[in-house]
């Protein structure tokens, strides 16, 4: 008897335990992948395929301890449209997916376009925290996701998919992805704008959030440095240049973009474009915050030449804008939507102009160039006559110890300003200007 009870322990232990056991009532649906595919459609749901393997023991384990895990099965028939396969004996049906291995759960719409794959070792709780934001963005992510499957070397790509995570809330995988893209896209023409005007900013943002992103940029903007400032013959370092200023202005560091600035200032035979380069806006305010006017002047040491050349092509795209807003009102068509919503980009440059043209006018008048301060206004009122620009130079040159020319400002306002409006709102930004202005 104690033989026979011994023999029986020993099978027991030696085979795969039982899956456990669904509960009565849920389960995945009893459909063929064609058949989910419609159920996915018809209920506007996404599609979920659940794979294993059951000629191996690591398959048959993944559908006990993942597949068949009973919280996890309940989760997912409450959201989706689940399918449980056997590769055993559908291995045609999910061949398209390419599901190898022991087996692995596949998120994808009803077209079956993947949107993320789920394989090894898994624990069912991260599973449903990670799927949970994506079930209501597959049609919006898996198109995406198939461009870069189709084109993995893409940065571009790259990027609009950790554009995708970051509205699914899948922060690292858009942190990883968007990494990548800053790393490899430096030669990809159609990305080249986007990497150091958007890419790096949102990097940027999270870096201001998360330490371990921070550190990344960091390492990346240190390396960078390093090559900038060191002898490159027949090199002139612009697109490096470019770069550094990038992550700095990422990093919200312009006393370390101002100290690259230096050193490269400090050597021999650098180009002024890349010294222009790295000189970016975050150094601009960061001088001009701190009074440092002569350092802030020092990064635009063609100013006159730079302000009149912006504001000749702000002249002609001011003159082509209203050519196009008489036009259309000869044939009868609406103001364009983005300027009745006050979002006309012109607008927006124009104002952005006259703001670095008001703290460069009132930097050279603390310096005591005042000629010049004087010239840069006649480039703006050759241009810009609104209300705002004579507030904002006269206020300027308040500032700048300019009071000549702040009188000049303000007489030429009143004599120019024929608008009743326009005069009284010439009259309400000066009386409402703050005196000294915080530094």
């Amino acid at each position: 008897m104690l033989h026979h009870a011994l023999l029986a322990l020993a099978l027991s232990l030696g085979q795969q335990p039982a899956p456990a056991p669904i509960p009565s009532g849920i389960g995945y649906r009893a459909l063929s992948l064609e058949a989910a595919q419609t159920a996915a459609r018809d209920e506007q749901r996404a599609l979920v395929v659940a794979c294993f393997d059951s000629r191996t023991e690591a398959g048959r384990a993944f559908d006990a301890q993942v597949l068949r895990e009973p919280v996890f099965v309940r989760w997912l028939e409450a959201r989706t449209v689940a399918v449980r396969l056997d590769l055993a004996s559908a291995s045609s049906a999910v061949a398209s997916l390419g599901v190898e291995g022991p087996g692995a759960l596949v998120l994808c719409t009803s077209g079956l376009a993947e949107v993320e794959r789920w394989s090894g070792a898994l624990e069912t709780r991260v599973v449903m925290a990670q799927m949970q934001p994506m079930l209501k963005h597959v049609d919006f992510v898996a198109p995406v996701r198939a461009r870069v499957k189709a084109n993995p070397s893409s940065a571009l790509a790259r990027a609009l998919l950790g554009d995708c995570y970051i509205d699914i809330l899948q922060h690292d995988r858009a942190i990883e992805h968007f990494l990548w893209a800053w790393d490899h896209g430096a030669n990809e023409p159609e990305f080249v704008h986007m990497r150091r005007e958007v890419t790096i900013n949102k990097l940027g943002q999270m870096a201001n959030r998360l330490k371990s992103v921070r550190k990344e940029l960091v390492m990346r903007r240190d390396a960078l440095t390093a090559a900038l400032l060191q002898p490159r013959e027949g090199d002139d370092r612009l697109e490096l240049a470019r770069d550094v200023a990038a992550l700095n202005t990422a990093l919200m560091a312009p006393q370390k973009q101002l100290e690259t600035w230096r050193a490269l200032k400090a050597k021999e035979q650098v180009a002024t474009d890349v010294l222009v380069a790295s000189f970016p806006e975050v150094v601009s305010q960061f001088l001009f915050r701190e009074r440092r006017f002569e350092e802030f002047l020092a990064g635009k040491p063609n100013l006159l030449g730079e302000f009149d050349a912006s504001y000749r092509a702000l002249e002609a795209e001011l003159a082509r804008a209203a050519a196009e807003a008489e036009q259309a009102a000869q044939q009868g068509g609406g103001e364009p939507a983005q300027r009745k919503e006050g979002l006309d980009p012109l607008h927006v440059r124009r104002t952005s102009t006259l703001v670095s043209a008001a703290m460069y006018l009132e930097a050279l008048g603390n310096v005591g160039r005042a000629s010049d301060a004087s010239a840069l206004g006649a480039l703006v009122l050759g241009v810009d006559r609104r209300a705002e620009a004579f507030a904002a130079l006269a206020l300027a040159a308040l500032h700048g110890n300019l009071s000549d020319l702040q009188a000049e400002f303000v007489g030429r306002a009143r004599r120019e300003l024929t608008s009743k409006e326009e005069l009284a709102r010439f009259e309400s930004l000066l009386t409402n200007a703050r005196g000294p202005r915080e530094r």
